[in-house]
């Protein structure tokens, strides 16, 4: 039954020394599973679950990133290591509508920056990456989720003092939300007089 049972777990998934994990999985997450695993990094749990993590995040599978951004946070991982899963695992809470979740891992994405921007940026030739999910989603749940103009005026100012942001873009980003705002405004209502009549 072991032997069964240890040929039905793909080599990728055994190199990556995930077989055990692999085995608890519905078939149905062995089959999601089973689309990314051509060209994965096997050469650590980590290398996999990241590699696999961006083929799900292209084609928005939003669930499956979930699983294996979640599974590999159980692991004792660095600041950085946990950073650029919760990079990737960010994305895929907001597209599964799972808002309080993508901005409870945005938090902590941003203390784990502060606390490791000067090695993230020695990994990244030097500065920031353009795009800081952790950074961005938290505008896009607080503002987009949640209609909290205010709030995400307020984060973009802490933003823009922790230097995640330039000032010139702290000034156009609460412009165009005042924008988005009135825009809600004027559509909430024209659809309230269209009711009416």
């Amino acid at each position: 039954m072991i032997f069964s049972r240890q040929k039905d777990i793909p080599d990728e998934v055994s190199r990556a020394g995930l077989g055990t994990w692999y085995s608890a999985l519905s078939d149905q997450n062995k089959v999601k599973l089973g689309r990314y695993l051509k060209g994965a990094d096997t050469s650590s749990a980590l290398g996999f679950s990241l590699s696999v993590m961006n083929g799900a995040n292209k084609e928005d599978n939003h669930s499956l990133t979930i699983l294996i951004g979640e599974n590999i946070l159980r692991n004792k991982l660095t600041g950085i290591e946990t950073f650029e899963v919760l990079e990737r695992l960010i994305p895929a809470y907001f597209g599964a509508k799972r808002y309080d979740e993508c901005l409870k891992y945005c938090e902590e994405g941003i203390n784990i920056l502060q606390k490791t921007a000067d090695d993230i940026r020695l990994n990244n030739g030097g500065k920031l990456p353009d795009n800081i999910m952790c950074r961005n989603y938290t505008i896009n749940v607080l503002v987009g989720a949640y209609g909290d103009y205010d709030a995400g005026d307020e984060a973009l100012d802490r933003f823009g003092e922790m230097g995640l942001i330039s000032e010139e873009d702290v000034k156009y980003r609460k412009q165009s939300h005042k924008i988005h705002k009135l825009q809600r405004t004027f559509d909430g209502i024209f659809s309230v007089k269209l009711k009416e009549k």
